[in-house]
């Protein structure tokens, strides 16, 4: 299957689907929106298997749809789902290929008092997406190389430790600039706020990592805060958010420049690792070096293929053949020179000849004379005069004029 799909109409498409592609289609349609939907319901057939894994169906006065808890949430919750109970479910669409039905992935799940937390959070989510706080063109750039790591949250969770531990791993020249602030309870969300404007006041900092470890929908409630979402987006420093585990999302998730699952996930995401780093030089370097010695040993092969030729072993040798060559020749321009001065001359005197035998001059020298008219042009015909004409008359020396007294043909 393509990474985008779309179905086509049966003028437009060259053979029909199959019923894999069918549901492969869907699927990839579904999952191109990649959102999370807030479901409420009652459970029905609820049953766990052996791997763990949960199944069930959520349900109303008028409709169910299939669900399923996979092992690594249902160990997370702090409840055991019952059949008949009222629930509020964060949840996925997916499509199951194989059967041809779509069910809830379920990635949260809480009994429904907590309706109203629910509620409040879709509320301000979505007055922060109407100003525009979510938007993808206010998101920054994480830098390549940070020298510093602001990291806001407390000082003695597992979040912190798990950033350090991957930056020492990574990055061991990285600094870590922590401010310790509350991550729950009613003072965290104004703690958090101050800490992340505090940070940018400061500006050690290259970027900054907020979060904390996961837990329930009321501990991770201070990064829901309006207060720590405008402080994220005030932020001129890059902010990456780590909350909780990968199946939670807050607030502050959607407002960050990056999300990250986990706090480690955070960490690698802002430093390169080092290590990698260094294979890719150790790389370039065996790499170099042959290269190197190749291109130092051709010039000098060059130069030493230079040094064994004649010319540089008996310059002066050289010299001598090169004046030798040019005496050679300039004898040789001389002679054919001379060859062809001697024909053109001879071409010359036989052109000069045959103008001779051509000039009228030697015409008359012979004896004869020219017979023009009055106007000077030559009388070629005794027709062309008349008696009593005035005519002129060119000897080899000399001009006359005559008048005709008889005209005959003969």
């Amino acid at each position: 299957m393509n990474e985008s799909f779309e179905f086509l109409s049966p003028l437009e498409s060259e053979k029909p689907y199959t019923v894999s592609e069918i549901n492969e289609g869907i699927s990839m349609i579904l999952d191109a929106g990649n959102t999370l939907v807030w479901v409420e319901g009652e459970i029905s057939n609820f049953k766990r298997a052996a791997s763990g894994h949960c199944y069930l169906k959520l349900q109303d006065a008028d409709s169910r749809i299939p669900g399923v808890i996979w092992r690594s949430t249902a160990d997370r919750m702090d409840f055991e789902p019952e059949e008949g109970m009222a629930v509020l479910a964060i949840a996925a669409i997916r499509v199951y290929t194989r059967g041809g039905y779509y069910q809830l992935d379920v990635r949260r799940m809480q009994p429904s008092g907590l309706g109203a937390i629910f509620a409040a959070i879709e509320k301000l989510k979505a007055k922060l997406d109407k100003e525009g706080l979510f938007d993808a063109c206010h998101k920054k750039r994480l830098p390549e190389t940070p020298k510093t790591i602001g990291v806001v949250t407390a000082k003695t969770g597992a979040a912190l430790r798990d950033i350090i531990r991957v930056v020492a791993s990574r990055s061991p020249g990285t600094d870590i600039l922590l401010r310790s602030v509350p991550v729950q309870g009613d003072p965290a969300p104004a703690a958090i706020a101050h800490a992340i404007a505090e940070m940018n006041e400061q500006g050690a900092a290259d970027l900054l990592i907020v979060g904390r470890g996961g837990g329930s929908v009321e501990d991770l409630w201070a990064f829901n805060d309006e207060r720590v979402a405008r402080a994220i987006f005030a932020s001129k420093l890059p902010v990456i958010s780590a909350v909780g585990h990968e199946i939670d999302f807050t607030i502050a998730d959607f407002v960050a420049d990056v999300r990250a699952p986990t706090p480690s996930a955070a960490a690698e995401m802002a430093v390169p690792d080092h290590s990698e780093s260094l294979r890719h030089l150790r790389t370039l370097i065996r790499r170099f070096v042959p290269a190197a010695k190749r291109r130092l040993r051709e010039p000098r092969t060059r130069l030493m293929e230079q040094m064994r030729s004649r010319a540089l072993r008996k310059p002066f040798r050289l010299v001598e053949e090169y004046r030798l060559r040019q005496d050679e020749l300039t004898e040789r321009h001389a002679r054919a020179m001379g060859i062809y001065l001697r024909q053109a001359r001879t071409r010359m005197a036989r052109a000069a000849s045959h103008l001779g035998a051509l000039n009228p001059l030697s015409v008359l020298a012979r004896g004869y004379s020219v017979v023009t008219d009055t106007a000077g042009r030559p009388i070629r015909d005794a027709g062309r005069i008349s008696v009593g004409d005035t005519v002129g008359i060119k000897f080899r020396q000399g001009r006359a004029q005559a008048r005709i007294t008889k005209v005959s043909d003969a």
